[in-house]
């Protein structure tokens, strides 16, 4: 088998050790051109970056409750024993985050990826209608950058921006984590097809970080806005999706109790997640 030509099994087999940067330069450089091809295996790799991400940035290492770790290698063992499902696959066998994950949120973390349906194909994250919510974030993040869309307001803390959604009668809890490195945070208020929507714009030195906010069952029933079913089924299973598809910006959803959030900015996924995950 030549290296630049893993088929998706064979590439899954690996997905997990590429995340950790733990495989032969060959072999890492034969999955990373498998995954420029194949969405959903860019996808699955893009959402196990994304789970080891919000587990380092939200949990400190500790030693895991004897009862606890138990639980867990029982729940890995027997998802080795059963029939592979395609996420799962590359994410579990390798139980090397056990010992660093610590209480019941490592249970549900697992209980979650455990979940996640494994019948998404390439038309799954297609997004190509004038109401998607991911097209709509990315179009508007480059207006923000030329200029074409300017904040209505701009302060230094968080809490003004949140005061000036209250006054125009948004009708969910906007959602803006604290950013100490921010220059500042701008702020937009205005509907579409009669729905509120709010804009966040962060700035942080060189980089602009864009989030677009909407109410999360409005987005989800698919009525005024739409996603696409992989963003849907993740969203739903997870709370986080992260887009695959473009090549010049990365574009992450969450959702936060009724509001569904997604950020769209040329800085890195690392970067981007160290301020969507501040409280």
């Amino acid at each position: 088998m030549e290296r630049s030509t893993l088929n998706c099994n064979e590439t899954h087999k690996h997905l997990v050790d590429a995340v950790d940067r733990h495989l032969p330069d060959d072999l890492q450089s034969a999955v990373l051109a498998h995954l420029k091809l194949c969405m959903p295996c860019r996808s699955e790799y893009e959402l196990q970056l994304l789970a080891k991400q919000i587990v380092s940035t939200k949990l400190k290492k500790s030693a895991t409750p004897d009862d606890v770790r138990a639980a867990v290698v029982a729940a890995l063992d027997r998802e080795a024993a059963a029939p592979s499902r395609f996420f799962l696959r590359g994410f579990i066998p390798q139980a090397r985050w056990v010992p660093a994950i610590a209480g019941t949120a490592a249970v549900l973390l697992l209980i979650v990826l455990m979940n996640i349906p494994a019948t998404l194909n390439e038309d799954d994250y297609a997004h190509t209608s004038a109401n998607d919510v991911i097209n709509r974030s990315v179009q508007n993040f480059s207006l923000v950058r030329s200029g074409e869309m300017k904040p209505s307001m701009i302060a230094c803390y968080p809490d003004i921006v949140v005061g000036f959604f209250e006054e125009r009668g948004i009708d969910f809890a906007v959602s803006i984590p604290t950013d100490d490195s921010c220059d500042w945070y701008g702020a937009v208020s205005d509907t579409y097809d009669g729905v509120k929507q709010a804009h966040i714009v962060y700035k942080r030195g060189n980089d602009i970080l864009y989030v677009y906010e909407v109410n999360k069952n409005t987005a989800l029933r698919g009525s005024t806005f739409s996603l696409p079913a992989a963003a849907r089924k993740s969203l739903v299973e997870t709370g986080w999706y992260t887009d695959p598809e473009h090549q010049d910006c990365n574009v992450i959803l969450w959702t936060v109790d009724e509001t569904l959030c997604a950020a769209v900015s040329t800085m890195n996924k690392d970067r981007m997640l160290a301020v969507l995950t501040t409280k």
